[in-house]
């Protein structure tokens, strides 16, 4: 359910800057009022183009949200206050806390809207240290500076 909630989400967002980006044209002058001025197509057009975004919203998801492994040593018990002071100096807070899992979401209203709402991190304790789950991006900047900080105080 939460993969179709996301696809629906980035549907609209890309329909809604697409809408944006041709207003824009329009303003300016660059290209006609008129919907068969507009495309090669006309209206005809417009199902394709819906169609190459709803591609685009299926794909985008899956390639986006993503699982990756941390590798830090020691007790969860250790490691916990390392990582919630490496997510607040990345704009995170404390969402939620059970066992050995936390989940976190970006501090700042703004930040949060920008990603349409889709910011949490879930951080989950294993065997080889911590499996993040959440935006790809996101993750590879949360991993580095978690094992970085590890790293400088195991040394």
């Amino acid at each position: 359910m939460k993969y179709l909630v996301r696809v629906l989400k980035y549907y609209i967002y890309l329909a809604v800057l697409l809408v944006i980006f041709i207003g824009v044209l329009m303003a300016l002058g660059v290209v006609g009022t008129n919907i068969n001025d507009i495309f090669i197509n006309g209206k005809q057009s417009l199902v394709y183009i819906a169609l190459i975004l709803l591609a685009f919203a299926l794909i985008y998801p899956k390639l986006s949200f993503v699982k990756r492994q941390a590798y830090v040593t020691g007790p969860y018990e250790q490691l916990r206050g390392g990582v919630i002071e490496v997510m607040n100096a990345r704009g995170y807070f404390l969402e939620n806390e059970a066992a050995e899992m936390m989940s976190f979401r970006k501090s700042g209203w703004f930040s949060r809207f920008t990603r349409m709402f889709e910011d949490r991190i879930e951080i989950e304790k294993n065997l080889s240290g911590f499996q993040l789950s959440g935006y790809n991006k996101d993750l590879v900047r949360i991993i580095s500076a978690i094992e970085q900080k590890f790293r400088a105080t195991q040394e």
